[in-house]
């Protein structure tokens, strides 16, 4: 379904309106917007295997050097661990770059080490040699950057999979993800908005129905968890101690 048909949709269950077009279509973005700002993501959002190259600095030094995230960016596929990999050779494997928060990789390359030992008392070693430019270890996911350590001494082509922002609908008519896998929800959430903006109490229920659903009548949101519960367990085998 386009934009253009679901604002039409919205106009029929607000009466058959020809008018609040532009109004239709801002509240279209909004509930986008929010859904994209949810805790859980739509499996439709993922990029993955994306290319994101980084460069080394001139002349190469190992201080860490900071890229741009790539554009609409939202998080991480596997936000904990993370994903940001090298694929060195082709055919062969992955090797996944570890992720850690800015004080432990900070900690990890330039302060001293403090190591348990016998479990009895801690062993401080020397602060380790000054590292040297290579192959990306460690990174630290920051507001619109991520941090390489050490910095690169060439240029390397990471892979990387996460979620990013689809499509906007506030511009001209066009089909994205969510109108194409969940319009309802779209339609019921923005055209709620929009009932309670006209002060439509009569359209406010019917849109409350698109949403929650009524007899005979799978409700968007539901059907919305369930796509999202389906895809997530899909292809999983569960045995006692697996990892969910």
């Amino acid at each position: 379904m386009d934009r253009d048909t679901m604002v039409a949709r919205i106009q029929e269950k607000l009466g058959f309106r020809t008018t609040l077009v532009s109004n239709i279509q801002g509240a279209l973005q909004d509930e986008q917007d929010e859904l994209e700002r949810g805790a859980t993501l739509p499996w439709f959002l993922l990029q993955e295997d994306q290319t994101f190259t980084i460069t080394p600095a001139v002349p190469a030094t190992a201080t860490p050097q900071q890229y741009n995230l790539p554009t609409g960016f939202i998080s991480e596929a596997d936000d904990q661990d993370g994903n940001l990999r090298l694929q060195i050779r082709t055919p062969g494997p992955q090797t996944f770059i570890e992720k850690m928060d800015y004080r432990e990789a900070e900690e990890f390359f330039f302060a001293t080490r403090k190591v348990w030992w016998d479990g009895t008392e801690i062993v401080t070693q020397s602060t380790q040699a000054p590292p040297t430019p290579g192959q990306p270890k460690i990174y630290v996911l920051r507001k619109n950057q991520v941090r390489i350590y050490p910095g690169p001494d060439k240029i390397y082509n990471l892979l990387w999979t996460f979620y990013a922002h689809d499509t906007r609908l506030d511009g001209a008519n066009v089909t994205n993800q969510w109108s194409t896998n969940i319009p309802w929800l779209l339609i019921g959430r923005a055209g709620l908005k929009m009932a309670m903006s006209t002060r439509d109490k009569d359209a406010a229920t019917l849109f409350e129905q698109i949403l929650s659903g009524s007899p005979g009548l799978a409700g968007a949101e539901k059907t919305y968890l369930a796509l999202l519960y389906d895809r997530e367990i899909g292809g999983r085998r569960y045995s006692l101690g697996r990892r969910l």
